[in-house]
This record gives structure tokens, sequence and C-alpha cells, in this order.
């Protein structure tokens, strides 16, 4: 597969920095124990102009060499996948012989119909390879996982001996070079830059070549961290290597990392006891048996390295334990960083060239220790494919039931994740009734029982990552479990991927002289309202339900409804209709054109219970001290799924803008920032000159350290009661974390931060150990934690008890405007679709709030 035309393809490669004959002379032998191997195929020094560890590659050069190896070796395709939010393209480099790339296809068929037994129509014993998935760099300031790609496909595709070629001719290898390209280059373009060109380099840890600006280059475009997003899938470089993931079913997946620099290597298996119970045993033993390998390859260059401590096997959502669900053997791998070219650590220097070997040798011994496991590793899969059926069908024709709802537009994002993981969803639609249903009969049983069910039993109370992530409950479904027999399911529409679209309730409607009518209660409508009023459409939002007569019939609608009144627009009744037909076909939401102005119930159309919306200019804080995933979450928020401009200003200007072109200023979560008496006092003075604060997270603290606020915090315990030996500190004091549970929550739907849902349950995400002390003023906290508040996940029994009642949101009366505090966030990891809402009614609605119902 090509991508580039050989001209350009050759005028970049002229272009790229040249080192005189560093391709003849570079060091292989550091690298490479000697190897046979052919003279046509470019190694990575021959076809960049320096040696692997001299200078970063970026990911264009690297997609060039990948696809000058696929163009030179008979044993390399490379196949593009996906593209980055910054329209990088991301491919894979699938590597075998020659003979089985003629039947690439015909393996790769004959592969999958193995793992389904009702589908099994594959007799030829010669078509059943082992398939490895070995995938570098998710985060983008990790370069040695890429580095040692590029060796490592190298070696693969150059190499005459023996073993290899008895190797590949039973293996298909896909290799991910780089998972996060645009987080790749932001590090990339930053150590380069940094890195001088005199004969000695700079090691001192203080140096500017080590201390990357603010977002730092772990994340993506929009500051995700992608290492999280395997299970959420909400980010085109996610979706790409999981459809390639579920294409092909990989009996191993390697997922190559870096650690703090002064640590060794860490391979897998991880903690034991932190292994998920629902990941088999003999997972963890074929995981112990590869890792044998690993340690011989390590040991021959006397590298110091670590397993079975620090990291676990639980979230389901990273790399290395995303396939142990889909009987796959996830692998982990964690070399200490350089973060740059050569940096001095407590075991010495440690050069980049350094930490590409490691990762090189490791990906190798990947290689040789699965292919001498091949049958083992077959054989698992097969039993738990297996095994995951006859559970399935168990439970005869069950399944669950979600309802589609009024917001189609979050239900079918929650329908677009299960499909990327190739799950088997059904639809069916029943006049305006829309319902999805998700049989427990499917090979990939267990992978659904993770994403619905909740947790409550652990064998472990601490946890590298998340304790749950209960799906339904994130994007804020209902789901129940109900049977539909086989004759009945075939009555429904079987998704598939590639054909579903997250369907839109927009609808022809009529022009009307006297209103317009919009409900709140779609996840996109404040993008519809921002699109209208900046449109320079007036329009007012109801405070109470009411009900009126439309070109539907008499139809109503709950708060937070949207009205817009043609007799008060500064254009023409024609015009209007224009602009709210394009906009609101655009969306994909539904408008209702009103009949006339006196209402069946509740307030007239023309009662000063519908007030006026101001245009939102938004600006939200950036920069050092901000948390830097949780402002991604918020930009792309607005961004991707609204599309509502906000402004970006980091910590650093922030003093220096004037802030009176801006009416809503967002502040994620933050540990402090610089300058931070001059912004507070800013920031008092925006909010008492009648504008809204929005504080997530932990800058409510920040804000209450600074007398910016007055709210009171309750902090939960951070020390154990008792620890009687020294070497269970960890234990004791790590129990105590809020790591991450889902916690349940009531709200009052008549508040103006509530509007738009349907039920006063709520489920909220917590990972803080503090909440906001619910104060007397009842309407000041319009959503508090349950009598009951553990939904799912791990919660120490001591933070049980001191939750319950507390405020997740409290308002606060600041001068003339508002603070409002949103201490969990509303969109944690960019899948948190039921809380999202309550972000934009902060900024629409926020300033309306009436001062009784603030603090």
């Amino acid at each position: 597969m090509k991508f580039l035309c050989p001209s350009l393809i050759l005028t970049i490669v002229l272009l790229l920095p040249i080192q005189p004959a560093i391709g003849q002379s570079w060091d292989k032998d550091y690298f490479f124990h000697a190897f046979d191997r052919k003279e046509n195929i470019p190694d990575p020094a021959e076809f960049m102009g320096f040696a692997p560890g001299e200078w970063h590659p970026n990911h264009l050069q690297v997609e060039l060499y990948l696809e000058a190896l696929a163009d030179a070796s008979p044993r390399a395709k490379r196949v593009l996948i996906s593209r980055s939010h910054e329209n990088r393209p991301m491919s894979v480099l699938v590597i075998t012989s020659p003979e089985n790339h003629e039947r690439l296809e015909a393996l790769r068929q004959c592969h999958l119909a193995r793992i389904d037994r009702d589908n099994f129509q594959c007799e030829d014993d010669a078509l059943d390879p082992l398939v490895l998935y070995q995938a570098y760099t998710s985060h983008g300031n990790e370069p040695s996982g890429t580095g040692a790609a590029l060796l490592y496909a190298w070696y693969l595709t150059s190499s005459r001996e023996p073993g290899i070629r008895s190797m590949l001719e039973e293996t298909v290898i896909i290799l991910d070079a780089c998972m996060n390209p645009d987080g790749y280059d932001r590090f990339v373009s930053w150590v380069n830059r940094n890195r001088g060109t005199g004969a000695q380099l700079v090691s001192d840890p203080n140096d500017d070549e080590f201390h990357e600006p603010w977002p730092r280059s772990r994340t993506n475009h929009y500051w995700f961290d992608l290492n999280r997003d395997w299970l959420p899938v909400q980010h085109p470089e996610s979706i790409g290597k999981i459809r390639m993931f579920q294409s092909w079913k990989p009996h191993v997946l390697a997922d190559h990392h870096e650690m703090g620099s002064n640590a060794t290597y860490f391979f897998q298996p991880g903690i034991p006891s932190r292994t998920n119970p629902m990941t088999p045993a003999i997972n963890q033993e074929l995981t112990a048996a590869i890792a044998n390998y690993h340690a011989e390859a390590l040991d021959r260059d006397g590298v110091p390295y670590y397993s079975k401590e620090r990291f676990d096997d639980y979230y389901y959502g990273k790399g290395s334990t995303y396939p142990d669900i889909q009987g796959c053997v996830g692998i982990l791998f964690e070399q200490a960083s350089s973060r740059g070219h050569i940096q001095q650590t407590i075991h010495g220097e440690l050069s980049f060239a350094e930490t590409i070997r490691n990762q090189l040798n490791t990906s190798l011994s990947t290689l040789r220790g699965s292919y001498a496991l091949r049958d083992e590793l077959k054989s698992y899969q097969r039993e738990f494919f297996s095994e995951a059926l006859n559970e399935g069908r168990r439970h005869g024709g069950a399944g669950y039931l979600i309802e589609g709802g009024t917001d189609l537009y979050r239900s079918g994002h929650f329908v677009q994740m299960m499909l990327t993981h190739e799950i088997e969803v059904y639809a069916h639609q029943d006049h305006e009734t829309l319902r999805y249903f998700v049989p427990f009969d499917q090979i990939r049983h267990q992978l659904v029982r993770t994403i619905f069910e909740t947790v409550h039993e652990f064998p472990d109370s601490l946890f590298y990552d998340v304790s749950t992530w209960t799906m339904p409950m994130a994007f804020g479904l209902e789901s129940t479990v109900e049977m539909i027999r086989p004759g009945e399911l075939q009555q429904w529409e079987k998704l598939n991927f590639h054909t579903f679209d997250i369907p839109g309730t927009y609808r022809p409607f009529k022009a009307s002289n006297t209103a317009y009518l919009i409900r709140w209660n779609d996840f996109r409508s404040p993008g519809l309202l921002h699109r209208l009023l900046d449109e320079g459409l007036k329009a007012k939002v109801a405070f109470e339900p009411f009900s009126v007569s439309t070109t539907d019939g008499v139809t109503e609608f709950e708060r937070g409804s949207i009205l817009i009144l043609p007799g008060i627009q500064e254009m023409s009744a024609e015009k209007t209709h224009e602009i709210i037909d394009r906009e609101s076909k655009a969306v994909g939401i539904r408008v209702y054109s009103g009949m006339g102005g006196m209402s069946h119930s509740g307030p007239d159309l023309g009662s000063p219970t519908f007030r006026m919306v101001e245009l939102p200019k938004i600006l939200m804080v950036t920069g050092a001290g901000i948390n830097g995933n949780k402002a991604g979450e918020i930009w792309f928020y607005f961004d991707r799924h609204l599309n509502i401009p906000i402004t970006r200003v980091s910590t650093e200007r922030l003093d220096r803008i004037d802030l009176s072109a801006y009416n809503v200023i967002i502040l994620p979560s933050t540990w402090g920032m610089s300058s931070e008496e001059d912004i507070r006092d800013k920031l008092r003075q925006f909010v008492a000159s009648g504008n809204t604060l929005i504080l997530e997270g932990s800058a409510s603290r920040w804000a209450v350290s600074g007398k910016l606020s007055n709210v009171d915090i309750t902090n939960l315990v951070s020390r154990p009661e008792k620890v009687t030996n020294y070497s269970n500190i960890n234990n004791a004091y790590g129990a105590l974390a809020v790591g991450g549970c889902i916690l349940r929550a009531e709200g009052d739907l008549s508040n103006p931060l509530l509007f738009g849902y349907e039920s006063e349950n709520f489920y909220i995400f917590k990972r803080k150990r503090w909440v906001l002390s619910a104060p007397e003023n009842h309407l000041a906290a319009p959503l508090r934690y349950s009598a009951d508040p553990l939904a799912s996940g791990y919660l120490h029994e001591r933070h049980q008890r001191a939750i319950p009642n507390q405020a997740s949101i409290l308002v606060e009366n600041s001068g003339r405007g508002k603070i409002i505090h949103l201490s969990d966030g509303t969109f944690f990891r960019g899948y948190w679709f039921g809380n999202a809402h309550i972000l934009s009614n902060a900024v629409f609605f926020g300033g309306m709030i009436d001062r009784r119902a603030g603090l």
C-alpha cells in the first residue's frame, strides 16, 4: 500500500539532516549480535543520515522508513490504519514470509475461524499462524519504543538467519511503530531543538532538554493519555489500532513504554494480587513463561530489570491489559527514560541509544518466546473464546437491553464504542423508541461483561489506575438484563461498525411566525444554541416546564428548552427560519414549530420565566500548573462534540490579558501556578463584574487557599488508623487513595445546572480525596452524593462513611457574578457522556442562577 509518490519521498529524504558517511559507520554490533543480512534493505542510518540514538527521527521519517522497508522487502507490507487528530498517517508494518503475504487474507480468515467454533470453515493446518501485535510509544515522550521498532523492522526484513526465516513462515507480526504521532512529534521537536551539536552532549538533568514545556508530550493533540483509551476508544489513534487488533486477534500484544530515568527495566507479569479476576490464571502463566526470554536477553547485556512489582494488570483500558480479556497475552515493558539524548541518572549516564537497545532486545525476546510457546498460546486463545461462548450460552437468549432514550447522540456513541470492539449489537426502532440489545451469546462475552458489570469485590485494595469503568453509568444510560429469543432477535437489525451512523433527531419543520422550540436533552443542544446565538438570533431558556401547540400537536417541554421568537429578531421571519433550519440540520437536532403563544400548561411563551440567553464568550486557563488531562477533556468536549470555540490562555499570560472580552472563564484542575496572587485578583474582579467563573476539580481548593472562594472543603482521611509493620506502609496508606470509583449522586433537576436531565440519579466518577462540604443552604448544592454512594469500584470504608450527602457541585455568589464549583469534573477521559451537559449548563445558564440559591 502506497501513500506518497516516489518523487515526493525522494524530495523529503533529500531534505533530511545528513551526517556524512554515518550510514556506513554506525555501530551495528552495539544493537545486534552479528547476523547475515540482505544488503538491499536500507538500514535506519542509511535512510535517515544519522545513527540510531544520535538524533530522534520525526514521525514523517518513521513513516517514510517503514514505506522504504515495504518497498524493498517482500516480507513487509505497510497498512494505513488511521490518521491522528493532526492528520498524521498512522500505519503498521505487517511482517511475515513472502509466501504468507501471498495468502495473507486467507491466513487471517482461517485464524479467526479457528477462534469462532460456530463459523469454523478452515481445515488447512498450514493456515494457522502465530499472530503478534508489537506496539510502541503510546506516550509521545517515550521514544525508545519507536527507535527500537525501526531497528526491529530492519532486522526482520533483512536477516538471512534460518531461525528468522522459520519463525516468519509461521508468524504474522503487526508492528505498530508509533501509537501517538502527535505527541511524539511534539517531543522530538523539543529534544532535537535543545540538543547540542558539539562533541560532548549535556547530560545534566537540569538542562532544558529534559524539561518540556506544558502540556508536555505524553499525550495526544487534545492532551489525552492514549494508554487509557483502549476501551473507551474516543480518539482516531485508538480506533485505528483497536480495529487492527480485532481484525487479527493476536495471540500476544507487546506494549513498550518508558518510566522515570532513575529506574531500570520492567516487564510483566505485574503484581500478582492486582491482576483482574476475570483474567484466566493461564494468561499470567504464559506471561511468566515468556518473561524468561526477556530475562535471558537483558542478562546477556548486563541490564538490570524487575517484574511482579509496581505495575498491575487490572484496568482493561490499558494497552497491556486490554488483550487479557480477549484470549491474548498482553505484556507491558517499561524502560528507564533518557528523556533526551543522554542523561545522568543514579546508575550513571543513560543514553537514548541504550534505551533503544533494551527495547529492541525485548522485542526480539517477545518473538522468540512467543514462537517457542506458539502451541500453548494458540490453545489458550481457542479455549478462552470457547469458554466465553459456553458461558454466554448458559444465559439462553439473555443480554443487555439499552434504551436509546431521547439523547440519541449519547446512546449512539455508546453503541459505536462497542462496535469498534466488534461486539455484537442489535437495534430495534418502534415508533419513536430506539432500543439496543447486546446478547450474552457471543465470543466477546467476557468483554461485554467488563463493559457492563459493576464491581464490588477486589483481590487487592491498591490500584495502578482506576478500579471500575462501568460504561452504561459513564454514558448516563440504564441497562437491564432482558431475554430476547432467537426468533424475536431476527426482527432486530444487527449493526455493523462500517455502516453505523450515530442517529440524529432532525426532521424538516414548517416556518412559524410564533415560535421555534428546541429541547435541551440532546448532548448536542448546547452546540446548536451557540450556532444560533452566533448567527445573531435571540434565544430564551425556559425555567419552568410547559406545553404548547406545535405542528406536531400539543407538545410538552421541560426546563431548559430553548425558545426562539421570530417577532423579536432583528431579521426577517424568512431569514430566521432559514438559519434555524440550516443549523439544526447540520447538528442533527429536531426543532418544533409553535402554533401560538398561549400554553396548554405552564407559562405562556411571552412569560418572564423565559430568560434571555447571552452568547457565551469562553476563556479556559491552560499552561503551567494546570492539569493537562483535565484541560484536554474540556477542550475536546467543546471543540469536537459541540463545535463551540473556546479561547485558551496560559497561566503565564493570563495576568496580561484583557478579560472584558469574555463572560465565562473555566479553570481546570490545578496544583498552583506562577503569579498566583495576580491571577486570583484578576479572577476576583472578573467575577465581581457579573461574569461566571467555573472551577473544576482541584481548582476549587486552589481558589479557597487564596481566598478567591469561601466554600468549605472536607478532606478525606489520608493516614491509616494503625500500621504495626513497616512492610505494610505502602498497602496501608495506598488503601486510602481514591484512584477511581463511581459514586451515586442525587440532583435537583429544577436547578439550571441540571437542565436537560430526565433523572435525578447521577453517576459521578470520583478520583479526589476531598469533597465540597454540604452547606446549610440546600439550594446551593444542586448535586449531592447519595446516602449510600458507592455504585461500583473500590472506596475505603472510612471514606464511604464520610462522603454521603456531601456536595459534588456548589454555587457561590461573588460580587455580581457566580463561581460554579464542579468538584469531580464532568467529562472524565472523554467518555463520561452522562455528566458533560452540566458543564454546558454552567456556561450558558450559570450566571442566571438566583442569588438565593448560592452561598
